[in-house]
């Protein structure tokens, strides 16, 4: 079996374990900025190798003032600095992304490009935080009770041609707001029913499937434009899918059906829905499938009634039962690491790795936030963001919680929003947004309640 999907790991995985922790020290403003400094007291120093071309600073060809060639009078042109009669640069900094906010208790990736013969990370200010990393990439912890408006200031100390010079990037806490998106009481019951599925596509759409029987779009400002017809809709996904007559992939929203059982695609190139897989190997039906999860032709699903996951192969069109060792299997995802599934049961979120031969390895378990015995803790979403935190819907106990990532052993929670505001509390098939819908909210449904919701977190999805 092939799972090209599965094989792309993080790079922010790359990190070393080590962990930080410094006071929040008292100095002058936060802003973002770079200039010459006296070095801070310093958490960890890393050496770079910073190209420069050498020049003889006395030859007709230098021009006095510029790079590599004599001061002039002293002085240099733009941000060079005259050292011991040579003008020759200091450090230069580059980050991944501007500041940002962010919410409280979520792991951030901070990416920095920095050319300095050697650098380090301090924490200038704000609250108190942990962080990973000892290169130009760190994840900063925040911790989950702090303040609103609270900035946390991280700074690089780098020293170039013996200049010295700061760079802050700060972290602004952010306020979580909960909304109701897609706002349903506008809409009547043709348009959108109880919300069991919901997934965006590239070209600015959110697309939200009923338990009616139907799927429809909708665009970025809640328009309804239009509505697909298929029975026991569940949840969805946009993925590829290759296509023999054309031999080429494309982008399909696959779909659950809890009735009459299977898994199936829609083709918006030729507005038609194709029937995936419906039978297991030995010809028994796959079940009443509540989930999907494609990886590049390939599809997981879960069958609650028997307790499998699932997995069809595109590589021979065989759907064969992956696993039954987790008990009450609800929810798939895909994590940070290759090759491994994340498995929502009741109070429960369990790692399945998938090996080689395609057979799974035994479930190790992740997270536990709940009694695994009580229905009502059962995960209904799991959506992983940018900096490894992982959001778990708990639609019965109308929670969500939050978990930073781990790559061995269990995590825990570390934040939870519980009962956020009437008819928009189900964290159901949780989603980051895309294309035009914000790839750093995180979006649910709210079944009966008609709705999809958001809160702005301000991380990407992974």
């Amino acid at each position: 079996m092939t799972m090209k999907r599965l094989l792309a790991v993080s790079a922010w995985l790359a990190l070393l374990p080590s962990c930080k922790e410094d006071a929040a020290a008292d100095d002058e403003g936060a802003d973002e900025s770079s200039s010459e400094t006296t070095s801070p007291s310093t958490s960890a120093t890393t050496t770079t190798t910073a190209s420069s071309t050498t020049v003889d600073p006395t030859t007709m060809d230098c021009i006095g003032g510029s790079e590599n060639c004599a001061c002039l009078d002293g002085e240099c042109i733009g941000n060079l600095t005259c050292v011991a009669d040579e003008c020759l640069p200091g450090p230069e900094f580059q980050p991944d992304e501007e500041d940002r906010s962010v919410l409280a208790g979520l792991v951030v990736p901070v990416l920095v490009d920095v050319v300095a013969d050697e650098f380090t990370w301090s924490q200038l200010s704000g609250p108190s935080v942990q962080w990973q990393g000892e290169s130009n990439s760190i994840q900063v912890a925040l911790p989950p009770d702090a303040a609103v408006g609270e900035v946390v200031t991280m700074r690089i100390s780098a020293v170039r041609n013996t200049v010295e010079a700061t760079f802050d990037y700060n972290i602004t806490i952010l306020d979580a707001v909960f909304e109701d998106f897609l706002i349903a009481s506008g809409k009547d019951t043709e348009q959108v029913g109880t919300s069991v599925g919901l997934d965006f596509d590239e070209a600015g759409n959110m697309w939200v499937a009923s338990s009616e029987g139907f799927i429809s779009r909708f665009a970025i400002d809640n328009s309804f434009q239009s509505r697909y017809e298929l029975q026991g809709a569940g949840a969805i996904r946009w993925g590829r899918l290759y296509i023999p007559d054309t031999d080429d992939d494309i982008d399909v929203l696959y779909a659950a059906q809890t009735e009459p059982g299977a898994i199936s695609a829609y083709n918006p190139i030729n507005d038609a829905w194709t029937t995936i897989t419906e039978q297991l190997e030995d010809a028994t039906p796959i079940g009443a499938v509540e989930v999907v999860l494609p990886a590049d032709g390939d599809v997981f699903t879960v069958d609650p009634t028997s307790g499998s996951i699932i997995h069809y192969s595109d590589d021979d069109g065989i759907s064969r039962v992956l696993s039954t060792a987790v008990t009450g299997p609800t929810v798939l995802s895909f994590g940070p690491d290759a090759n491994v599934l994340y498995v929502g049961a009741p109070g429960q979120v369990w790692r399945v790795g998938v090996l080689q031969d395609g057979m799974a390895a035994d479930p190790e378990l992740y997270l536990e936030f709940g009694d695994p015995m009580d229905p009502l803790q059962a995960v209904g979403g799991l959506a992983f963001d940018e900096g490894g935190n992982l959001w778990i819907g708990v639609p019965g106990a109308a929670t969500a919680h939050v978990a930073p990532y781990t790559a061995s052993g269990a995590t825990q929670v570390v934040r939870s929003f519980a009962d956020v505001g009437t008819g928009i509390s189900s964290f159901a098939n949780l989603r980051h947004g895309r294309g035009d819908f914000s790839e750093s909210a995180v979006y649910w449904t709210n079944g009966s309640d008609r709705t999809v919701a958001r809160v702005e977190t301000g991380l990407r999805g992974m």
